[in-house]
């Protein structure tokens, strides 16, 4: 993992058309609003998303101030009102994470609202739970929990959950029912492995990648020296998600190990549907691979049929997907060599098998698979129609938009421009199909 290097229109009146679409004299049609969060000044930068071309224009205000500290991921509550930040450490509180959240008001912009604290350090994602109405921080160190003067959660990362008040966007701290302190006391997060990286919802569990290095655990020669890629053994940490009181409760035993090279999966991500699909970057000596999963009984990820699928030659270091509304085909996302002076960053295409899930390299055209990016992609995101494909560029400071083909999946430049500047090394990229 890389990252530190590194839901349409609303009808309106007749009289009010132009005003509640944002269709202008000049018939632009914002279809949607873009946010990008910037690490470097700590910013949040917005957008319209033209529908015809799927050009950028910052909204009024743009880039606006981040209340946390450095942000690393977004979300956009359901109902399109409001846009969760979180960030890692917060201005006057030493070694916190933070989830900042604005309201999104008329043109897209947005107005600080609270700020709410996680549990642990170090948050590195965030979610929303598939029903919508929890939002889940991924912390990177848990609390310390001390037994008898030794910590039980060294190394061990933990999940915040809040619960939504969808009216106001108001988040309400969910404590553990089923865990409790050394006091006596319930709480507030749940552990999960060691070294957790990212974090996706998918029917009804979440699903948390570590990267799974334990000074505890580890092979004697890699707790004094500095844990080389063979101490380290990604997995796959599960939780069943309660949608009514929000309670994350564990459905096995062990999480499922990946048997890929330690350090090598950088991102974990569910495109729809019962499939979860994991990159292995190799840690960049080769192209990498995907691997293709279904989710199983009590959310027990099965390895489809035909295994691992290699990515495309010439293409380093996938760090993330995402795949079109349909789930006809995935984007992989290649962050390529870390210098922006270096331009073999792409995005790779595959199709999906409506039957079983399975990859199969995309088919080009009069072109090249993969296709060429921003330096340094690291989340894309789709925009509201379906049309566009965005990479958020870590090292060029960079949003690169892509036309997606809508019976081929091919990717092709914009006709008025491709590559937007923004925010100083965007972090993450979120979209919302609200535009009043």
């Amino acid at each position: 993992m890389k990252f530190w290097k590194y839901s349409r229109v609303a009808l309106a009146l007749m009289g009010s058309v132009a005003l509640g679409l944002s269709i202008t004299c000049c018939g632009v049609y914002t279809s949607g609003y873009m946010y990008v969060t910037g690490a470097q000044f700590n910013q949040i930068g917005a957008y319209k998303i033209d529908h015809d071309f799927g050009y950028l224009t910052p909204v009024t205000g743009s880039p606006f101030a981040n209340a946390g500290g450095t942000p690393v991921g977004a979300a956009i509550l359901p109902g399109g009102r409001f846009l969760a930040v979180v960030s890692q450490g917060t201005p006057g509180v030493a070694g916190s994470g933070s989830v900042s959240m604005y309201t999104i008001g008329g043109g897209g912009v947005i107005a600080f609202q609270q700020t709410y604290f996680t549990s642990g350090i170090n948050p590195v994602a965030i979610a929303l739970a598939p029903a919508g109405g929890y939002l889940y921080v991924l912390d990177q160190i848990a609390p310390p929990d001390y037994i008898n003067g030794v910590d039980q959660n060294a190394g061990r990362g933990d999940i915040t959950v809040f619960q939504i008040n969808s009216s106001d966007g108001k988040l309400t701290l969910i404590t553990n029912q089923n865990t409790f302190n050394t006091n006596g006391t319930q709480l507030p997060y749940f552990t999960v492995n060691y070294n957790p990286v990212r974090l996706v919802t998918e029917s009804g569990y979440v699903y948390v990648l570590d990267n799974a290095y334990s000074p505890n655990t580890a092979p004697p020669a890699c707790v004094n020296a500095q844990p080389t890629s063979s101490c380290f053994t990604p997995d796959v940490f599960l939780y069943a998600a309660n949608s009514s009181n929000g309670q994350l409760t564990l459905t096995q035993n062990a999480p499922l190990t990946l048997g890929i090279q330690a350090g090598a999966a950088s991102t974990i991500s569910a495109p729809g549907g019962p499939y979860i699909y994991i990159t292995d970057n190799d840690l960049g000596q080769s192209p990498g691979r995907i691997l293709p999963f279904t989710v199983g009984p009590g959310g027990v990820l099965q390895s489809i049929v035909g295994g691992p699928t290699p990515n495309i030659p010439n293409a380093l270091y996938p760090d993330c997907v995402v795949a079109n509304s349909n789930n006809q085909f995935l984007y992989v996302a290649n962050y390529g060599p870390s210098s922006i002076f270096q331009a073999n960053s792409s995005i790779s295409a595959f199709t999906i098998s409506t039957t079983n899930g399975q990859l199969q390299r995309l088919p080009v055209s009069g072109g090249s698979n993969p296709f060429p990016t921003g330096s340094g992609p690291i989340w894309m995101v789709i925009d509201p129609t379906n049309q566009y494909l965005y990479t958020a560029d870590h090292n060029s400071n960079t949003i690169t938009g892509h036309i997606m083909g809508a019976t081929n999946g091919q990717l092709s430049n914009m006709f008025k421009g491709t590559t937007f500047p923004t925010v100083g090394q965007p972090t993450f990229v979120v979209v919302t199909s609200r535009t009043y």
